[in-house]
């Protein structure tokens, strides 16, 4: 009897936890959390756009890449925070496609959101959960912004939050026996994720100070950042002091101001979060009136609100419905506001540029570069740019449709050149040297890519290869062997293994057929330009108007209007030359007063009238006018004399 009486008084104080509890709000709240989900996935997924953050940079991503047969960090010894970056780097290989980037990243936000919820209500009383989306908006304007890449970061805050969440729920009583729990987790933070240990520290701190109202464990806990360090350092780590404690401060990455900014202020919101419902909290307690029998009757006097009928019942429907639509309606201007200032359209633009540079697809790298910012438009594009002209068969046709520099077109090191952007210079012109057959320049800065990078699976590719064209085939099968390990490449890599087995030089394949009979043999003391890659086979296409657009933009139009009969040694159109190449005809018979031997060849009439009616409003402008530049822009600025007359720097010239 009397274990019925007492499951009957627990089963109506359950009934009036539901009572008090309201239906509506908990399934508004889990529309609410659904619908920001949805979309916080879509925006990454479609607007974002993860792939661009892998292929950023001109590398792959900052961490290296690990695989479940590939364990990059096994060569190392253990150090602080190696656990989440093994695991970050383990996660961001499936950047490589967008969808998958986009569920890791949504994954992430909802294990934040669904932390900082159970913080947040634990500190603060069961007020405030507005909150719990904050850490979801900090998340995807760090993502908008393509670079940090703070995967580990991320996922170093989740072992926090999940281990904070622990600490919060232990049923212990006893102050020594809690903080001897704390002084476990906290070794476990610094170990794993030791890039938030301090995060983990000030918010064990602020929930004994706030919640358990135990001040000795709450100054405890801050005072044990000096304690942790050494004492794990000493039994699992064998660093130096000075760096054992530095690891807790340092930030990896070097940031701009404004991403510096970002990054801090995410990673401080829990501790000032924290602190600031902790202060909540206590002036609320204070200064909550105590109850009385007296009190407890007015209140249930004034509460009580007459018979429940249909008209009142849908009044207090529609007043959650009205709160919860404005809830809603703030958390999304709030993302979008938090969105439009962090966002960097330039970033996007560049990234963009990159990835379709990598994966060759012309036609929409050079459609996005035409829409490009004119202070986004650096090197790395100018040189992405006219490889893809040239592959499409408009380089000498449609160059200076482009901002252009000729330190852009095989990224000769210029003094313009960040020293910092090297290896994004390797990366690129490795590509290009390749292509134009210029193996042994190609291979030097693909070791080079390699050794800064630590792994690059696009450089042990092009090593592969490059040393099937020498014949070289044990050293390509020792690249390709460690390339299959990568489950992006393991496909073709074995596929080449394969073909190696029966065919050890590639004989059948005409890509490297057609490098290999570009290929210098032997090289030369002086620097190997086009030029010699020329005359070492005169149908190298590539070589060729990689020269010509060398001399067109160093302003050599002479050069230039002596090369035309090279065209008969390419399947160009009989009788016909380039736009551009015209044009510097044209250029050096006006200059020059003589004719140019076009052997055979004629120029177009519609070249010719432009260029007459362009010197006589040059010729015009030139006294009537303080910049006869802008005004000639509109109609001439995609030709070669515009780009002679009022863009070449002569001097910058490198000759």
């Amino acid at each position: 009897m009397l274990n019925l009486l007492r499951k009957l008084s627990s089963r109506v104080r359950i009934l009036q936890f539901v009572a008090k509890s309201s239906p509506s709000q908990d399934l508004g709240g889990l529309i609410r959390r659904f619908v920001f989900l949805i979309l916080f996935f879509l925006v990454v997924y479609l607007w974002i756009d993860p792939k661009l953050i892998y292929h950023g940079h001109g590398q792959s991503v900052i961490y290296p890449i690990c695989t479940s047969r590939m364990n990059t960090f096994s060569g190392y010894p253990p150090f602080p925070g190696k656990a989440v970056e093994y695991l970050a780097a383990k996660l961001s290989h499936y950047y490589y496609y967008s969808w998958a980037g986009a569920l890791i990243i949504t994954a992430i936000a909802w294990l934040l959101c669904l932390g900082t919820d159970k913080f947040i209500t634990t500190v603060s009383g069961g007020g405030l959960r507005w909150l719990r989306f904050i850490p979801a908006i900090f998340l995807l304007a760090q993502h908008s912004r393509y670079y940090p890449f703070l995967l580990a970061e991320n996922l170093a805050l989740l072992f926090v939050l999940f281990f904070l969440y622990l600490y919060i729920r232990m049923p212990l009583q006893a102050a020594w026996f809690r903080f001897l729990f704390f002084m476990v987790f906290s070794a476990v933070i610094y170990a794993t994720a030791v890039q938030l240990f301090l995060v983990f520290v000030v918010l064990c701190g602020i929930f004994e100070l706030f919640n358990n109202r135990r001040w000795l464990v709450g100054l405890s806990c801050f005072f044990s950042v000096l304690i942790i360090p050494y004492l794990t350092n000493t039994l699992v780590f064998d660093l130096n002091l000075s760096e054992a404690y530095q690891r807790i401060l340092s930030f990896p990455l070097q940031l701009t101001l404004k991403e510096k900014i970002l990054a801090y202020s995410f990673f401080s919101f829990f501790p000032i979060a924290g602190f600031g419902c902790g202060i909540w909290r206590f002036f609320a307690e204070k200064h909550k009136p105590k109850k009385s029998r007296s009190a407890k009757k007015r209140k249930l006097s004034k509460s009580y609100q007459g018979p429940r009928t249909p008209f009142s019942m849908v009044a207090r429907v529609r007043k959650s419905k009205n709160k919860w639509f404005l809830e809603t309606l703030a958390l999304f201007v709030l993302t979008s506001g938090v969105i439009w200032l962090t966002y960097d359209p330039i970033a996007r633009k560049n990234q963009r540029i990159d990835y379709f540079a990598r994966h060759k697809m012309w036609d929409e790298l050079l459609q996005q570069s035409r829409k490009s910012f004119v202070q986004s438009y650096d090197i790395f594009i100018c040189h992405d740019v006219n490889r893809a002209l040239y592959h499409t068969g408009r380089l000498l046709h449609d160059m200076f449709l482009y901002p252009q520099h000729y330190a852009g077109l095989l990224l000769t090191q210029h003094k313009r050149f960040p020293k910092e952007l090297l290896v994004q210079m390797w990366v690129k012109s490795s590509n290009t040297l390749y292509e134009l057959g210029h193996v042994n320049e190609a291979e030097n800065a693909s070791y080079e890519a390699l050794s800064t990078l630590g792994y690059y699976p696009e450089g042990l590719q092009r090593l592969a290869l490059i040393n099937i064209i020498k014949g070289q085939t044990d050293a390509a099968r020792t690249f390709l062997y460690a390339l299959s390990k990568d489950f992006l490449y393991e496909d073709i890599a074995k596929q080449y293994l394969q073909r190696l087995e029966t065919d050890p030089l590639l004989s059948t394949d005409e890509e490297i057929q057609r490098i290999r009979s570009f290929m210098l043999v032997e090289d030369s003391i002086n620097k190997t330009t086009p030029k010699d890659l020329l005359e070492k086979n005169r149908h190298n296409r590539m070589a060729f108007e990689y020269l010509m657009a060398f001399l067109l933009l160093t302003g050599q139009h002479t050069a230039v209007a002596h090369s035309i009969g090279y065209l008969d040694n390419f399947d160009y159109p009989q009788g016909r030359i380039h736009q551009h190449l015209e044009e510097a005809v044209l250029l050096c018979m006006a200059m020059t007063g003589k004719k140019v031997d076009l052997h055979g060849r004629r120029i177009n009439a519609e070249t010719v009238r432009r260029f007459q009616k362009f010197m006589q409003l040059f010729q015009r402008y030139k006294l009537d006018l303080q910049n006869p530049a802008k005004t000639l822009e509109k109609e001439f600025g995609d030709t070669y004399y515009y780009f002679y007359f009022f863009l070449l720097d002569r001097s910058e010239l490198e000759l």
